[in-house]
């Protein structure tokens, strides 16, 4: 996602830091590299963001808001990935998702330390982002109505905080069940009022409102074509649940 506007947010959501590297160039090594070739983000930066960000989320209970590792090319691979929260005295590793998410500590030691933010990875590859998404539920059971409020919360949040002349125009028109790439077809229901199910179409897409991170599987529950007194049964935890806008 490009955030267009504040300066805390472009701190967490800064445009593209790295051209793209050679099309025949090997991908990033899996091991942590040296330090000093690990790509990095401060961590005040992340924090003040993540302050920023704050007030948005507290009246909109549906959303959530992460760091997001973001690939400099699609192709590139997000399984393994760690980052490393390395300040004076602060050392701790957070744990990054399995489509390159992670929450981010508050911690003021860290932000008085200026700590940084080090991927086991090299630079050039991947950089450091922001990511809004739908709120996963465990219990994998979703109902169409708050589905339909989730992604009007999203929206809304997004023009709130700095999006507005990206999204003009924009309407919320579904959502969008993500799983991994490779694997099993992830079987995802609809279960009208009757208790009839009627499995939601799964395609190549891209997880969120870009392709930027390369393509998925995805499950689409577009509003128009099913009731909202009904329910959404993911049979299979989605990595991500993300908008689909008109």
């Amino acid at each position: 996602m490009l955030m267009l506007a504040p300066l805390l947010a472009c701190a967490l959501w800064p445009a593209q830091a790295h051209a793209d590297s050679d099309a025949e160039e090997a991908l990033p090594r899996v091991v942590i590299p040296a330090q000093r070739d690990a790509e990095w983000h401060s961590y005040r930066h992340a924090y003040k963001a993540a302050r920023f960000f704050a007030p948005y989320l507290k009246t909109r209970p549906l959303i959530q808001a992460h760091l997001q590792i973001r690939p400099n090319r699609p192709e590139l691979p997000l399984d393994g990935l760690e980052v490393q929260l390395a300040g004076e005295t602060v050392n701790m590793t957070l744990p990054v998702d399995a489509i390159g998410r992670l929450t981010l500590p508050m911690l003021k030691q860290a932000f008085d330390e200026d700590a940084v933010l080090r991927l086991n990875r090299q630079k050039g590859h991947y950089h450091f982002s922001g990511r809004y998404s739908i709120r996963e539920r465990e219990d994998g059971v979703y109902d169409g109505a708050s589905l339909r409020a989730a992604c009007e919360q999203l929206l809304s949040a997004q023009r709130e905080s700095g999006y507005r002349l990206r999204l003009i125009g924009r309407k919320c028109a579904g959502v969008k069940f993500v799983y991994a790439a490779s694997g099993p077809v992830p079987e995802v229901l609809h279960k009208d009022a009757a208790g009839a199910l009627t499995p939601l179409a799964v395609e190549r897409g891209y997880p969120f409102e870009n392709p930027t991170m390369g393509t998925y599987q995805v499950a689409i529950y577009r509003f128009a074509d099913w009731p909202v007194q009904g329910e959404v049964l993911a049979r299979g935890k989605p990595l991500a649940v993300g908008t689909l806008y008109d």
